[in-house]
């Protein structure tokens, strides 16, 4: 992604489109995917970074193949 777009965008916003492309893929059943679009987006801003704790429990979350667990995650992430 470009850095200059991404910089771009209010945080709030970027924010609401990285959990919507998340979500669209959760909405396919590929939590795969869901899982990589987030994290990548969301570490691509410094502001947006997850927070240690969070990537652990996504980790834990993906290897329990718990999507439903994702998707509270993404919905709850501020």
């Amino acid at each position: 992604m470009d850095r200059l777009i991404i910089s771009d965008v209010p945080r709030d916003k970027y924010v609401e489109r990285c959990k919507q492309r998340a979500f669209d893929y959760l909405d396919r059943g590929d939590l795969r995917n869901a899982v990589a679009s987030f994290v990548n987006h969301m570490n691509a801003r410094s502001d947006c970074e997850l927070p240690h704790h969070l990537a652990a429990l996504g980790v834990l979350l993906l290897m329990a193949n718990d999507a439903r667990g994702w998707k509270t995650l993404i919905e709850e992430f501020r």
